[in-house]
């Protein structure tokens, strides 16, 4: 006689026998399909956004980390699964940072192995770490769900914020910027929505419960709780996303040249500034537009070559300019580099500097020597790239703190980001002073670095996080990255278009638009990431609930 299926346990059955096979791998078996999930998982980034691949990936991890905990020695083996799906994400997530070491093959290529091996291997430390603690607590229950979300929650906040911090591609990430899902970076953060999406995407893992005793309802609660959240979520996002885009009277010229990083030294940089004067002179433009250049537009310091600053004021006119460059101070034989955003205001005969700031937040081994991080910081420095060596060698020195400009009437009060400050939710919302009278956010960066791939995308969708999390409009001008205008909701209102005239190789952008108004204040920029600390209680007191042995 043939027992008759319905259709539901059907579906529980196939669940259960995945969950089988996922849970028995051992050895170097496991290793290598965890490194596959954390691969697949990067699909789930810009320029995909294939927000099922989390699903997918984070399920698996989760039945992997059942098995794990079935052994005798399960820290050791939750640890390695943690880690190799941690290698798997991160290689595939940042395989652009091995790119600056081919741009001279023959000295650096190899050293490759310090961006594949050392890189990703070395962040995957921090995920292996958050499954060994979380195995502590591991049980069948639909309660490791919950569990997995705080450990690795909290895992992406020491990411952000250890040795400098490098929180690129937090899962919070994977909704795309401007969509409805992504508006809930409003309520609490990128960190507090990083948090909800481990959930979210986890959920369907607890629908396999290997106890003798369970229910069917159990089973399904944190999936109906995902389900909610996602239907909240994008229920606040669509109300936002229902109000069009206020403009100011303002308007902003954003302007690279394009330049590729290995030719921009050539020469010594003159075809660099030839091209952004012609852009001055050919590109409409009126009288009153602030015209905003690259991280480095050029390759010495605007304000130590008065040649090259009479130059800019003689086809500036009467418009103002914010431009990123390098600045030294000397003091007696000691000389200071800063990586800074200068803005020139338009006088009667001259251009005057009317705001200035130095980035606070260092690339570490990059504009942070290597000698300030590490012991025989040096030598490591020595076997960077060339470019990055210049960098390195002697770095910059960090600025004060996140600031807001008040170039009074040239331009409305801003929020300055260079590069790689623009991956860090709390230095717009900490900004100082006078947070409040921030209109816009500016963001210069130099994504030539990142090659033509994964990284320019995956860049410019995190950037646009800093919008939607504070309400403000984003200005974006990035060499060889995406240089475009985005609205206070993350929403993409324009973005560079090619400009004739390029030298070979060479990829201008330019776009000129009104600048959007601000929203107002958002729950994040008002409560930062008291939410995240909350929904980290709620998320433990119901793992604690649902926690069985």
């Amino acid at each position: 006689m043939i027992e008759h299926q319905t259709p539901r346990s059907h579906g529980l059955r196939v669940l259960t026998a995945a969950h089988e096979a996922v849970a028995r791998t051992r050895g170097f078996t496991a290793m290598l399909f965890a490194v596959l999930l954390g691969a697949f998982c990067a699909l789930g980034f810009a320029p995909f956004h294939l927000s099922p691949s989390l699903v997918i990936s984070f399920v698996g991890l989760i039945w992997m980390l059942d098995g794990a905990r079935s052994e005798r020695q399960w820290g050791r083996a939750m640890f390695a699964r943690g880690w190799a799906f941690g290698f798997g994400y991160f290689l595939v997530s940042m395989y652009w940072t091995a790119l600056p070491f081919l741009v001279e093959p023959e000295k650096h290529a190899i050293f490759l192995w310090m961006p594949l091996i050392a890189l990703p291997g070395g962040m995957a430390l921090i995920w292996g770490a958050a499954c060994a603690l979380a195995g502590a607590f591991w049980s069948a229950s639909p309660s490791r769900v919950f569990i997995f979300a705080v450990f690795m929650g909290g895992a992406e906040l020491i990411r952000g914020t250890l040795f400098g911090g490098f929180p690129w591609n937090l899962p919070g990430t994977t909704w795309a910027p401007g969509g409805a899902l992504s508006q809930a970076a409003s309520i609490g953060g990128v960190y507090w929505l990083t948090m909800v999406t481990l959930l979210v995407t986890a959920a369907p893992a607890a629908l396999v419960d290997t106890r003798e005793e369970n229910s069917v309802i159990g089973r399904a609660f944190p999936a109906l709780m995902a389900v909610a959240l996602i239907g909240f979520s994008w229920a606040w996002g669509a109300q936002r996303l229902s109000n069009d885009t206020v403009m100011t009277e303002r308007t902003v010229l954003l302007m690279d040249a394009g330049v590729p990083q290995a030719e921009k030294f050539e020469d010594r940089g003159e075809p660099v500034i030839a091209r952004y004067i012609e852009l001055l002179q050919d590109v409409p433009s009126e009288d009153g537009d602030i015209i905003i250049w690259p991280e480095g537009a050029l390759p010495y310091g605007i304000l130590e070559d008065n040649n090259v600053l009479d130059l800019v004021t003689a086809f500036l006119g009467r418009r103002a300019l914010i431009a990123g460059t390098a600045r030294f101070t000397r003091q007696g034989d000691e000389v200071t580099a800063y990586n800074s955003l200068v803005m020139f205001t338009a006088g009667p005969n001259s251009a005057g500097l009317s705001a200035l700031y130095d980035k606070h937040r260092l690339v570490p081994f990059g504009e942070l020597p290597a000698a300030k991080i590490v012991p025989f910081g040096e030598s490591i420095s020595s076997i960077l790239p060339s470019a990055m060596q210049r960098m390195a060698k002697n770095g910059f020195e960090p600025g004060a703190e996140a600031t807001v400009l008040l170039p009074q009437s040239a331009a409305p009060p801003f929020i300055p980001l260079i590069c790689y400050e623009g991956l860090f939710p709390e230095i717009v919302r900490k900004a100082q002073p006078q947070r409040a009278a921030a209109e816009w956010i500016v963001v210069i960066s130099n994504d030539a670095w990142f090659g033509g791939g994964l990284g320019p995308a995956q860049h410019y969708s995190q950037n646009r996080y800093r919008s939607i999390e504070s309400g403000l409009p984003m200005a974006r001008v990035a060499t060889r990255g995406v240089t475009a205008m985005v609205d206070g909701y993350g929403r993409e209102f324009g973005t560079g278009n090619p400009h004739p005239g390029d030298p070979s190789g060479w990829r201008s952008a330019v776009l000129r638009s009104p600048l959007p108004a601000k929203l107002a204040t958002t729950p994040y920029q008002r409560f930062g990431e008291n939410f995240y600390w909350l929904t980290l209680v709620l998320f433990s007191g119901l793992a604690f609930i649902t926690w069985r042995r």
